[in-house]
């Protein structure tokens, strides 16, 4: 994996390790670096890791290629069955050095989303495609994070034949942080209604989205919580004056705290996986209101555990409006998500379902 930053894609894979290890399957997670502008998720320390520096993100030939070789040293001593790369960058150097070793493991690649559409210009969106597909070769078996996902994956040609099995996040269930003493540490007062946003504060969540509501609807409380730059340095023009005052930036927040906090969980994104954040707000019984963005729909049921929406802003204002306004309806919602998560997503079945991934890869390997 490129970095063990903090977010959805690490926790799946804290998860992963921990549910591999309880099943007597030994396993080592391959880490780059973290960039300077995100928080590494200290949970690593409670799995078997070893550093690679050359997989960070950072875009850089030289560390690349002494990435490659020092991977694959790491491979070779290391004698897995298999190998499971994850995250793009990764997934490019991880796959070419296994490949590279004679006797070489099975080689698996899990999509926990993709970069097609969304991140770059269609230029290099076509040379990215491109290399997915020229990888797809040297790859025994897909893991592929829920059906849209999984789609737009098989519509672009990458995955071809009975080469994939779809699979889901682990996410243990939630304990609340005590709401009335977490609002008193941003001066927010019991009855105010609070939405919630946690992520990478990248152009691809689309946080002007979330500015936008914030100054149609001053009675509300927006709190957007995450590594990365800066709201008030991306959107200086919007915060001039005193204006968004009802909108609170802060850095890390645990998801316990920040759901415990927040009354409604939105997601605005023009692309995404399948989110860990709003089943993580799920769990804590709070309704979501979510842009129809890549496998979001997979992780609420529109119109009972809360609203799915097109990117139209006027389309989330409208729900924001139907929500803020009916509490009995927030908690109606919150109920029926909670309940929809705990079973979905439970971390035993996700990680059986991932074991099963595995046993598929080598049996399709020998033959079998």
């Amino acid at each position: 994996m490129s970095r063990f930053n903090v977010g959805g894609t690490s926790q799946w894979l804290y998860q992963l390790s921990q549910g591999l290890s309880e099943s007597g399957i030994d396993n080592l997670l391959v880490i780059g670096d973290c960039p300077k502008s995100e928080l590494e998720d200290s949970r690593l320390m409670g799995i078997s890791h070893q550093r690679v520096k050359g997989l960070g993100p950072k875009v850089s030939i030289y560390k690349a290629t002494k990435g490659f070789f020092e991977l694959r040293k790491v491979i070779k001593e290391f004698k897995p069955d298999i190998v499971n790369t994850h995250t793009s960058k990764a997934g490019v150097i991880g796959r070419i050095a296994t490949f590279s070793i004679k006797k070489r493991p099975v080689i698996v690649h899990t999509y926990h989303g993709h970069v097609l559409s969304g991140y770059f210009n269609p230029l290099i969106e076509g040379a990215v495609k491109r290399i997915e597909i020229l990888l797809s070769f040297i790859t025994d078996y897909f893991l592929v994070s829920g059906e849209q996902v999984l789609n737009d994956i098989s519509k672009a040609r990458i995955i071809r034949g009975e080469k994939a099995l779809q699979i889901w996040p682990a996410v243990p269930d939630l304990k609340v942080g005590e709401r009335k003493a977490l609002r008193l540490n941003f001066d927010i007062s019991d009855n105010k209604l609070v939405v919630g946003w946690l992520g990478r504060k990248v152009p691809i969540k689309r946080v002007d989205r979330i500015l936008e509501l914030a100054g149609r609807n001053p009675e509300i409380t927006f709190l957007l919580a995450g590594d990365g730059t800066s709201i008030r340095s991306q959107f200086p023009n919007l915060f001039k004056d005193g204006a968004l005052k009802n909108v609170i930036e802060a850095g890390f927040m645990t998801p316990s705290d920040i759901w415990a906090i927040s009354d409604i969980c939105l997601i605005t994104s023009d692309n995404e996986a399948m989110p860990i954040s709003p089943i993580e707000a799920a769990l804590a019984s709070r309704p979501i209101i979510a842009t129809d963005a890549g496998a979001t729909r997979e992780v609420l049921i529109d119109g009972k555990t809360g609203i799915l929406c097109t990117a139209d802003i006027t389309d989330l204002a409208s729900a924001l409006n139907k929500l803020s306004k009916d509490s009995s309806l927030r908690q109606e919602m919150g109920r029926a998500g909670r309940q929809f998560v705990l079973k979905k997503f439970a971390p035993k079945a996700s990680v059986e379902r991932q074991i099963e991934g595995y046993k598929l890869a080598l049996a399709k390997r020998l033959g079998a």
